[in-house]
């Protein structure tokens, strides 16, 4: 038996195939793949957004750096917010990622922000009702962000932040051949499709310091909704009524998404298990921050008015309370700019009941360069 077991071991059909899968590992660890991840998924976007901006540090090194998820990313024109500010000198930067738990934020401020050595000022943009909807689960967005970055630093944060963490999630973080390979699959199916958009890409680079600038105009109004449950009608695939002209399908399912996301969230705004998870973990990110001397402020971005009894005054009282206890009472400064946009035509400005669209990104990006100009010898010493 000893013998068939060494004789086995020593033969070469077992150890090529599994060479050839350590050397694919070691090939795919250097980063050589991720230029080809598929356009705007989860992992290629937290690579494009920082290394974007970590690329043009050298010509346009930030003072004001916005942190937050695709409620910023969307909703804020760095363009519009440096046209504001630019008699003061400062320059303003956004490194918000789409779908960011509070962890993968982390994860890009650990990289980013000690190279950043002018920043001052901190912009977190929160979302009003996220820390209702803490999950204690790592989520596939989550896991394939957090494992772009320092791996054993995510997997020590998953635990930090009071993650169940399972054998699957550390493979996955630690592994790029078991993280990209539904990405693989989708390469390996249409190669012609991700080859287009690199060459694109590389015809059409984005020569501006930011990473991007809301362009969809897009807007909720052109379905002609009250309520949720309207939307949801209106919005869903059963729905066969034509897609309004200045619409179309992408946006008909991202309406629906978003309306029936709000139909099913809590509208309860005490405390609870899951906003004491939520601020233990904001907490640890804005340490990244204070230990740095950055001082922040929280702004609450525009929400539509179909989403009214979701935000409400006693949410923001219980952020600002919670932040108090991290931040200091005298170091705690809330911007709440949830009703800064019309009631009347409010759905003109949405592109969904959660996102701006270029016309609402203009008015909040204009409000917020409008007290960043009238408060900034208070904000920036």
């Amino acid at each position: 038996m000893k013998k068939e077991f060494n004789t086995f071991y020593k033969d070469k059909r077992f150890f090529i195939p599994i060479l050839t899968i350590l050397l694919f590992e070691a090939i795919l660890q250097t980063g050589i793949y991720s230029p080809f991840l598929k356009k705007n998924s989860y992992a290629a976007n937290v690579n494009r957004i920082t290394n974007h901006i970590l690329n043009k540090q050298t010509e346009f090194d930030p003072d004001i750096l916005i942190v937050g998820t695709s409620v910023a990313y969307q909703g804020l024109s760095v363009k519009i917010l440096n046209e504001k500010v630019h008699s003061t000198g400062l320059k303003i930067q956004s490194i918000a990622i789409p779908g960011s738990e509070v962890i993968v934020q982390h994860q890009v401020i650990s990289k980013s922000l000690p190279k950043f050595k002018k920043v001052k000022l901190i912009i977190y943009v929160g979302e009003v009702l996220i820390p209702w909807v803490s999950q204690t689960d790592l989520s596939l967005p989550t896991l394939s962000m957090i494992s772009e970055f320092n791996r054993i630093d995510a997997i020590k944060r998953a635990y930090n932040y009071d993650y169940d963490v399972r054998a699957e999630d550390i493979f996955y973080i630690l592994s790029r051949s078991i993280a990209y390979r539904r990405d693989f699959r989708e390469f390996v199916l249409d190669p012609n499709k991700r080859l287009k958009h690199l060459k694109k890409m590389k015809k059409e680079p984005n020569l501006n310091p930011w990473d991007y600038e809301n362009s969809y105009n897009e807007k909720i109004s052109s379905y002609n909704v009250k309520t949720i449950e309207e939307c949801k009608a209106k919005t869903s695939q059963e729905n066969a009524d034509p897609i309004p002209i200045s619409s179309n399908a992408e946006h008909k399912i991202a309406l629906f998404k978003t309306c029936a996301l709000a139909g099913v969230t809590s509208t309860e705004s005490k405390q609870t298990d899951k906003t004491n998870l939520y601020f233990k973990r904001l907490s640890q990110l804005f340490s990244e921050f204070q230990k740095r001397g950055i001082k922040t402020i929280n702004v609450f971005a525009p929400y539509s008015t179909l989403m009214n009894n979701l935000g409400g005054k006693e949410r923001v009282e219980l952020w600002t309370k919670e932040l108090e206890k991290i931040q200091g009472k005298e170091n705690t400064i809330v911007v709440d700019m949830q009703n800064i946009l019309p009631n009347k035509n409010n759905g003109d400005y949405y592109y969904d009941i959660v996102h701006l669209n270029m016309y609402g990104m203009e008015k909040f990006s204009e409000a917020l360069g409008d007290y960043l100009n009238k408060n900034i010898r208070t904000l920036i010493p």
